[in-house]
């Protein structure tokens, strides 16, 4: 998390990112002032499994959406008595639901890795990790607002291991499209974890039982971030805390919050700064 200016002339090599605005909720302002209070701490590394995190959430965001505008396009082909196949629209959900999954259990493991560094836990490897209850503990023993905060999320933590683990090492995920109307899309995604297609098929379409897609995703993409919203107020109140007065920063710098990586190998007189902005992420 790196404020950066532009040069009127780059030199051999810099590295720049740029924030997207499909993340306006991630609170800038505490950004941008930790971002300049780690830097004249000089403790940037020690914050990058943080930054790393917010890369993943991204990821979550835009596979999300891009689940929700394959099913929605299904959804606009379908016609009056006649079964609608869509094999690569189903393969494509299938590996956006997916993803979905993986980011978000990658964003929280950069989350653990940092919250381990940040407050010195006792803890090694895998062990960081939230899924268990030795590492949660120990992080609670240690700072009391992040246990008030994070305890909520512990079901959450727990079901989606439980998906990831059946998903990823057991089976995959398996929908089928439904033909007539549900309360949960026409390609619900179960929310129990049966081991066998034929038990998931028996289940009534109903919420109790399945995800639609749009609340899959917004499920596990909300709940990211509530954890990173929590984790930066306290990282805020740490660092803040070990400054001897109140950083100023201009107002102006938000604009220049980044994330997006950019290598520039040449010299090279810089007239302007172009960002290619398409209509919609999903149609990449």
């Amino acid at each position: 998390m790196t404020a950066v200016g532009f040069p009127e002339k780059i030199e051999g090599i810099i590295f720049t990112e740029i924030i997207p605005e499909f993340l306006p909720l991630f609170a800038p302002k505490k950004l941008v002032e930790l971002g300049a209070v780690v830097r004249q701490r000089s403790r940037t590394r020690l914050y990058e499994p943080l930054t790393d995190s917010l890369r993943k959430i991204q990821w979550v965001k835009l596979v999300g959406m891009k689940a929700i505008s394959i099913e929605r396009s299904i959804l606009e082909a379908m016609e009056p008595h006649a079964c609608m196949l869509d094999p690569l629209g189903q393969t494509a959900h299938a590996l956006c639901v997916t993803d979905c999954l993986i980011h978000t259990k990658s964003a929280l493991d950069s989350m653990a890795v940092f919250l381990t560094d940040l407050l010195e836990l006792d803890e090694k490897a895998g062990d960081r990790d939230f899924k268990k209850n030795k590492f949660r503990q120990s992080l609670y023993q240690k700072d009391t607002f992040l246990k008030y905060n994070i305890k909520k999320l512990e079901p959450w933590f727990l079901e989606l291991q439980e998906i990831r683990d059946e998903w990823i090492h057991r089976s995959s995920i398996r929908c089928s499209i439904i033909h007539g109307p549900t309360n949960v899309g026409i390609l619900p995604i179960p929310k129990k974890m049966t081991g066998h297609f034929g038990d998931q098929q028996k289940l009534a379409l109903t919420k109790e039982n399945f995800w639609s897609t749009e609340d899959f995703a917004n499920h596990h993409y909300s709940n990211l971030q509530t954890l990173f919203l929590v984790i930066i107020e306290r990282a805020l109140q740490i660092e803040r805390q070990a400054l001897s007065e109140p950083l100023a920063i201009p107002s102006e710098v938000e604009k220049q919050l980044t994330t997006f990586p950019m290598l520039v190998t040449e010299n090279m007189q810089i007239e302007k700064m172009k960002v290619h902005y398409r209509k919609s992420p999903v149609d990449w």
